[in-house]
């Protein structure tokens, strides 16, 4: 007859052995960085990217000062930047450049896909003059589509992006309230991803939710939607997602971000 003991024992062995594994968070760390040279960490497809320091503290930069004078420069970089993540300068991608163009995006080394956990940041705003804009992109896919949360410091809203077919059209905006944040201060832009549910945060607080693969609403003025935003004819508005994650931002803005933080679930 067993022991109480070793009963024990195999209970908690049984109980261990279905314990779900808990992946462990990717920080990124910046303290290895050199100010004023592109980010090692992220490989930026489109914009200028740099580290840049804030007083004790690396951060990436993303300057959209330069962005009219080298939009002509962006299609390059995609090029180089598609043969380095994806091993190919992949043909629909390079067909999407001119529209892509208009938004930088930088994105992480290292990791392949990004399916379900949250991606949390930190921004401040610095300048800008179109736009003021700072986000997370992430369901990257090889043709160069994607999703983004972002928060726009001059709507002080924060909204759901999608980018397909060469065009970028909003998918969901936050609720009606406003998030005026003082701009110079660093600030929480946080996103999650259950399966279908993807929710945005800023600074802890709701802002956005969607369910991936919902048919979408009547457009402007009741008009009918794009035909894009039905999932149907988008595979990065389908569940599961699955693809590389990354910064992203919008024409002139220039932004500071740190404390990237990638919980996988």
């Amino acid at each position: 007859m067993k022991s109480r003991f070793s009963r024990g024992v195999f209970a908690l062995c049984v109980a261990l052995a279905v314990l779900p594994l808990v992946a462990t968070d990717l920080k990124v760390d910046l303290a290895k960085e050199v100010v004023g040279r592109p980010p090692s960490v992220f490989e930026p497809m489109v914009g200028t990217w740099v580290i840049a320091q804030d007083g004790p503290d690396k951060v990436v930069m993303v300057d959209g000062r330069p962005w009219v004078a080298s939009k002509d420069n962006p299609t390059r970089l995609l090029v180089e930047g598609a043969r380095k993540l994806y091993g190919t300068s992949n043909e629909e991608l390079m067909d999407n450049a001119r529209q892509f163009a208009y938004y930088p995006v930088a994105l992480l080394k290292g990791l392949a896909t990004f399916s379900n956990g949250t991606i949390a940041l930190k921004f401040k705003t610095v300048a800008g003059d179109a736009d003021r804009c700072s986000g997370i992109v992430f369901n990257v896919k090889e043709t160069g589509d994607w999703l983004a949360m972002r928060y726009n410091d001059t709507e002080h809203n924060i909204a759901l992006w999608e980018f397909h077919n060469g065009l970028r059209r909003p998918v969901k905006f936050g609720g009606r309230e406003a998030f005026p944040l003082d701009r110079a201060a660093w600030h929480e832009l946080k996103l999650t991803v259950d399966g279908a549910d993807v929710k945005g945060f800023i600074d802890g607080q709701l802002g956005l939710e969607y369910t991936l693969g919902s048919a979408p609403g009547p457009g402007r003025g009741g008009a009918p939607p794009s035909q894009d935003l039905y999932p149907a004819n988008n595979p990065v508005l389908r569940p599961p997602v699955a693809g590389r994650i990354g910064l992203w931002s919008k024409t002139d803005s220039t932004s500071y971000f740190k404390d990237y933080v990638v919980s996988p679930r």
